[in-house]
């Protein structure tokens, strides 16, 4: 089971895996060291034994240790992302802002103006890493901001820098989806950017943001592969993840 699979699923089922131990990252350290993808993957990695974590605290009483050391460990993942994002642009952005109206055939899958400039990545690869990034972050974050809002005091300022940084996840996966929906890019790139996307949605959904919950949904139901699809596609992608992982588990 490739990584970014095993990814997904932990995201969804909010369970950590194997891939996030000390043995399995320092195999692949050495290519960490010249692949940012990689390096990308053994950040996030992490992330879904923090939801689990997470999910583990007693509904009533926590201790505040467990507490106080679950928001340690994320903020120091999330200071790993910093710093990997940080890398990934140490010569610049690797993409331009263009008129979304030059995506090529984005506007007859969605004629919503609603993100406009979008990105335009130097490379496919580039845009999946930083859709990857935006996603984890917007998820793990949005974890984080969830257990502080609840076991401490945040100031107003506070409040509104958390609002400011998850905002610009979701803002940016949405501006990165136009990009892979052009034809000329290939199916691979809608699939790449379709489980962010919904990530996002669910940003959106959670803010009350109603004209940007519109564009989310109304672009995943238009970007699917012709023919592909005999029923209508589901807007809860991971829920096939899980079951490929239930799945799975029984021949373990």
């Amino acid at each position: 089971m490739s990584n970014s699979l095993q990814l997904s699923i932990g995201y969804h089922v909010r369970k950590g895996s194997m891939l996030d131990s000390p043995d399995w990252l320092a195999v692949t350290q050495t290519a960490a060291q010249q692949d940012p993808y990689v390096a990308l993957q053994d950040v996030c990695i992490c992330i879904p034994r923090l939801l689990e974590r997470t999910d583990k605290l007693p509904a009533t009483d926590p201790s505040q240790e467990a507490i106080d050391e679950l928001i340690k460990d994320s903020q120091a993942l999330a200071a790993r992302g910093y710093e990997w994002f940080t890398n990934f642009e140490r010569d610049g952005p690797r993409y331009s802002r263009a008129p979304v109206a030059e995506m090529e055939g984005f506007l007859d899958i969605c004629s919503d103006i609603v993100f406009d400039p979008v990105f335009e990545f130097h490379s496919f690869g580039a845009g999946i890493c930083y859709l990857i990034y935006w996603m984890s972050m917007l998820i793990m974050q949005s974890n984080t901001f969830k257990l502080l809002r609840q076991h401490r005091q945040l100031q107003p300022r506070e409040l509104f820098m958390w609002d400011r940084e998850l905002s610009g996840y979701a803002d940016n996966i949405c501006r990165s989806v136009p990009y892979n929906c052009r034809p000329s890019i290939g199916y691979v790139a809608k699939f790449g950017s379709l489980t962010p996307l919904m990530v996002a949605r669910k940003y959106f959904e959670a803010k009350k943001a109603e004209k940007e919950l519109k564009w989310c949904m109304t672009v995943y139901q238009s970007a699917r592969v012709p023919g592909l699809y005999s029923s209508p596609i589901s807007m809860e992608p991971l829920k096939a993840v899980q079951r490929l992982a239930q799945n799975s588990n029984r021949y373990l």
